[in-house]
């Protein structure tokens, strides 16, 4: 039962379970939880039944990032009990950094058409949420368009922060499809509508961090198409078709309009502290404020994650007492988070357990993986991603997708030069 062939097709079903659950929490809130259980279940089996670590070259690349399980577990352990009801809590949430990576570390290799099949679904599911957003959006325009002179987004499926962040990771990676070779060319239209649909809606939606993640992601892109690739004329047309059409939408768009107008007033506002009650941009920069304090005084260890939101509390009622108890903010930065909860040890932990898988996908050219990463990384500096049941599967199980080694009977030079090859690190 558990062949390469049928375990390869259940990655992909249980992949394609887990995106969908993405979009689906508000009615399905398990879902992705089920997708994960499944994929990892289906690792195990093959693991069991073939009598192997399908991936015992790669171990180092997918078991770094269990290193930010375990932050949580013994830094959790430092600052509380084993039974507090938050430390549990928070192992729980936490679970798919243990699960996904070991999932990864015993499925089979994949080949690029059940690589393409999954980065497909992620298109399609961002596709039609965002023609829902957009019908909800012509229908009710003068009110949304109110909500962004007021500095609100437009509903969508996710929340619009990390709808973003899909948006953008659906984009890029439909690009470096694109530039496969292998790609049919009724898939390679359809694939090409669909993410220049999506760049238009980006920029519709309108959210900083996700246009800010689409746009330096993109870059990394092009050059890595011109550089690595050689095809520069691909990448200058490229930098020409998205300029305009980014120039275009400004045009059009009322909530690109506001957006940036709300975003220059906002951070104007930052010298006076009452503001961070009704301005989000100048509200983060206060809570990275009173987050340096608690830094400064738990340097080496933090304070822990479930003392963290009480101690910020304690600062911004000392501190700013004209910001009320509503608008007090944890630190909106996943560095400043965890350099407040865990300290300078813990927040080393997280760059070296995070970013060393990106170090390899570096050294192996894998150009997909870079660009998920930059997605991520963006994401990081206005969110504390990791803290959310939907930030973590997308921080992390788009990751492992793009970094997961592929068969070497069908290579795929776009995505990854060399995946076949046995990691470096353990030459």
């Amino acid at each position: 039962m558990f062949s390469e062939t049928s375990t390869r097709r259940l990655s992909v079903f249980w992949s394609a379970i887990i995106i969908l659950g993405l979009f689906v929490t508000r009615w399905i809130l398990i879902l992705p939880s089920i997708g994960i259980a499944g994929l990892f279940l289906t690792g195990v089996a093959y693991a069991i039944a073939n009598k192997q670590i399908a991936q015992r070259a790669h171990a180092r690349t997918f078991l770094s990032l269990t290193i930010i399980y375990g932050i949580h577990f013994f830094f959790g352990l430092c600052h509380n009990n084993l039974y507090d009801k938050e430390l549990l809590k928070d192992l729980v949430l936490q679970l798919p950094f243990l699960l996904l990576p070991l999932s990864f570390l015993l499925l089979p290799t994949w080949r690029s058409l059940h690589k393409r099949i999954v980065w497909t679904v992620v298109i399609t599911c961002c596709l039609a949420s965002a023609i829902g957003a957009t019908t909800n959006y012509s229908l009710h325009l003068q009110e949304i368009v109110r909500q962004y002179d007021r500095s609100q987004v437009m509903p969508t499926e996710p929340d619009h922060v990390r709808f973003s962040i899909l948006i953008s990771i659906s984009i890029l990676s439909g690009c470096v499809l694109l530039l496969s070779k292998e790609l049919a060319t009724q898939w390679r239209i359809t694939i090409g509508i669909g993410v220049g649909l999506l760049f238009l809606f980006q920029h519709l939606l309108a959210v900083r961090s996700g246009l800010l993640s689409l746009y330096f992601g993109g870059i990394l892109l092009l050059v890595g198409i011109g550089w690595q690739l050689k095809r520069w004329k691909t990448a200058a047309t490229s930098i020409v078709l998205v300029v305009g059409v980014g120039l275009t939408c400004l045009w059009l768009f009322p909530t690109l309009q506001l957006r940036i107008h709300n975003t220059l007033y906002d951070t104007m506002q930052r010298g006076v502290a009452s503001s961070a009650n009704n301005f989000s941009v100048t509200a983060r920069l206060y809570s990275y404020e009173v987050a340096e304090t608690i830094i400064q005084k738990h340097l080496l260890l933090g304070v822990g994650k479930a003392r963290l939101e009480q101690e910020m509390a304690q600062q911004y009622s000392y501190r700013y007492p004209e910001i009320s108890v509503s608008n007090y903010l944890l630190p909106h930065n996943q560095f400043i988070y965890n350099l407040a909860a865990y300290g300078v040890v813990g927040l080393a932990m997280f760059l070296y357990g995070f970013y060393y898988p990106l170090w390899i996908g570096v050294r192996q050219h894998n150009l997909l993986a870079i660009v998920i990463y930059a997605i991520i990384t963006i994401s990081f500096l206005s969110e504390y991603t990791l803290e959310n049941n939907l930030g973590i599967i997308i921080g992390l199980f788009f990751a492992l997708l793009a970094l997961a080694p592929m068969s070497a009977e069908v290579p795929s030079v776009a995505v990854c030069r060399n995946q076949p090859q046995v990691d470096r690190e353990q030459q």
